[in-house]
């Protein structure tokens, strides 16, 4: 399968709290974002890579399918998007005693959700790119200094790191640093 891009890793170390390692310091490969497209980036990039649509249109369609996909993931409704992946609504509560006592008060946040496709799936992703490391880390898990451009990481098949999502990807929930912010600053979930 022809490869599309190329991730870059940096190595960290941390302490997992459980599992085989729970307690011992280990070095893990954790992904690096080292830029970040704009929308008007994304829109530019699709105009140049042989679209036979102008960036003008490229960008109105794409205003409104994300007006359209919010309008209806806050109606209830689950998108799917052909192979990109299935968008949705969660939302965490705070725990209450009683089913009784469970109101829309006690709902504390809501969030987007990204369930990808076989096609997007984690093994798909993985045939398609090539992975190189960014440059060195010496950096542990207690100390938060990335510089920003780590993502959450998951080892291939292993345990261990934060981040990432089940083993294969499909229905699996996307969780930590996409580029997906709302108001609040959260990520998409």
């Amino acid at each position: 399968m022809e490869q599309k891009g190329t991730l870059k890793y940096r190595k960290i170390q941390r302490t997992p709290q459980s599992g085989e390692n729970a307690g011992k310091k280990k070095w893990y490969a954790t992904s690096v974002t080292d830029r970040e497209v704009d929308f008007e980036g994304f829109v530019t990039h699709i105009a140049d890579h042989g679209s036979p649509y102008s960036r003008g249109t490229i960008h109105g369609v794409l205003m409104d399918a994300l007006d359209h996909l919010q309008e209806l993931i806050l109606d209830g409704k689950s998108v799917r998007l052909s192979g990109l992946g299935l968008f949705s609504i969660g939302m965490s509560s705070k725990a209450e005693d009683t089913r009784d006592k469970v109101t829309a008060a006690s709902v504390e946040g809501v969030h987007l959700i990204v369930r990808n496709t076989k096609t997007w799936s984690n093994s798909e992703l993985r045939k398609k790119c090539k992975i190189e490391e960014y440059g060195a880390f010496t950096g542990t898990d207690n100390t938060g200094t990335s510089g920003g451009t780590s993502g959450g990481g998951s080892t291939q098949g292993g345990s261990g790191t934060t981040g990432g999502t089940g083993s294969d990807g499909q229905g699996s929930e996307s969780s930590g640093g996409t580029t997906g912010k709302d108001d609040t600053g959260d990520g998409l979930e």
